[in-house]
């Protein structure tokens, strides 16, 4: 559990003269680093989302830097993943954020958007991060985060199931009505209780991917609007609908259920998730024999695939911290140090910094991520526009909303339509 969540720390916060006096500072103190003995050291805080693995793991690290830099004492909370974020929205008003903290990426225009983030740029050194992985945490056209680890959409697979149903795996450049085709065949061959993949139409993500693939985007460049028509929108939603009526692939009712399919319920042959999803299957799959592999998701345009690298998640520094020097001197430990690489591992993601993907030893699931990350990247474009602050209602709504298709409540342009509303409502709400 989260402590003191709203502990107020009377701190000012750090706007133009200020910041840049930090910054200034901080380059003035070269390598020696911030003031502070061990009798009477710096202090600061830092905090994060995830189970209590993830808190051991950190802690160790975070262990590893004090004895490493005796003249910084950090203070540590983590909390899950709702907790953490009701803690840090209550806290903006106050501009009590915690002086580092794990930031996600759909997140960071609502925090960095409203003054909340330090600019990182010359306060933090990030000339080790691996090469693109720093676009996604450019806002409005300052570094306002540093990506702790990164992963890539791909189409999470059954190796041996295709090779019991004879079936070829395809390779990148098949198109969405090609993917079709690969699950009805599937759902075909390999027999009752056991599907080629799952409706995707009810994705976002996908949706946002596959306008990619035709030049558009799912946001204007200043994230202030939708960037698509209601028609395709309409187009969208219908693609999958020869499969629902055919059963190719499962129900609604079907993926609704407690144990709904899926590739690691051992009862779906495909998947389309960011490719760090494959570690949370691994174990349930290949414990009982099965196989997993990744490769690209399917295109509307075979020339391109639209793939971008996105952060797993991001460390940031508040504007409100009194120590952004020692606030670095954290982030560029926990993400450069070979070290605390070691002990932190993949747990937050494939290392975005090149010193730290050196130095993990990749457990078999990891190195399947590294592998297929290699070979996609001559197809990786520019990162989509930071998502708006109303990023997750609009998502939420997206999914909501496509369930009335998915029960025939709604036609898809019905549907379509109620969305633009309902997005219109949620952006404005962003004035």
């Amino acid at each position: 559990m989260m402590r003191d969540p709203y502990r107020l720390r009377r701190r000012s916060l750090l706007t133009g003269a200020s910041a840049a006096a930090v910054v200034g500072a901080a380059a003035a103190c070269g390598d020696e680093g911030p003031a502070g003995t061990a009798d009477d050291p710096i202090e600061i805080s830092f905090e994060w989302w995830g189970d209590e693995a993830r808190a051991e793991v950190t802690q160790k690290a975070v262990d590893l830097f004090h004895e490493k830099n005796a003249g910084i004492k950090v203070t540590t909370n983590f909390a899950d993943y709702p907790a953490y974020w009701e803690s840090l929205t209550g806290r903006m008003a106050s501009r009590d954020l915690p002086d580092v903290f794990q930031m996600d990426y759909p997140r960071l225009r609502q925090f960095g958007g409203s003054g909340m983030l330090l600019p990182l740029e010359g306060v933090v050194d990030t000339a080790d991060f691996r090469d693109g992985v720093l676009d996604t945490a450019v806002l409005d056209g300052e570094l306002v985060a540093v990506p702790v680890g990164t992963n890539v959409f791909g189409l999470i697979y059954r190796p041996d199931w295709f090779e019991e149903a004879a079936i070829a795996v395809p390779e990148a450049g098949y198109t969405w009505d090609d993917y079709a085709e690969l699950i009805r065949t599937l759902t075909g061959t390999l027999g009752e209780g056991r599907w080629g993949g799952g409706d995707w139409t009810g994705s976002y993500l996908l949706a946002e991917l596959w306008l990619r693939q035709q030049g558009g985007s799912f946001y204007s460049d200043d994230a202030a609007a939708l960037n698509f028509t209601r028609e395709q929108l309409v187009e969208w939603w219908s693609i999958a609908a020869p499969l629902v009526e055919d059963g190719a692939v499962p129900s609604p009712e079907e993926a609704a259920a407690e144990n709904a399919p899926g590739v690691a319920a051992g009862t779906v042959a495909t998947e389309m998730r960011w490719d760090t999803a494959i570690n949370g299957y691994w174990a349930t799959v290949t414990d009982t024999g099965g196989e997993l592999g990744i490769i690209p998701p399917p295109t509307a345009d075979p020339a391109n695939l639209a793939l971008h690298l996105r952060p797993s998640m991001q460390f940031v520094i508040a504007a409100n911290s009194e120590q952004a020097e020692a606030s670095a001197k954290l982030i560029e430990f926990l993400l450069g140090d070979p070290e605390a690489a070691v002990i932190l591992g993949t747990n937050r993601g494939i290392p975005s910094t090149k010193t730290a993907l050196a130095s993990v030893e990749l457990d078999e699931p990891s190195q399947v991520v590294t592998d297929y990350e290699a070979t996609v990247e001559q197809h990786l474009a520019d990162a989509p526009v930071v998502p708006p602050a109303a990023a997750g209602a609009i998502e939420a709504k997206f999914t909501e909303i496509y369930e009335q298709v998915q029960y025939a409540a709604m036609t898809p342009a019905e549907a379509a339509d109620l969305f633009f509303t309902e997005a219109e409502t949620l952006f404005a709400s962003e004035q």
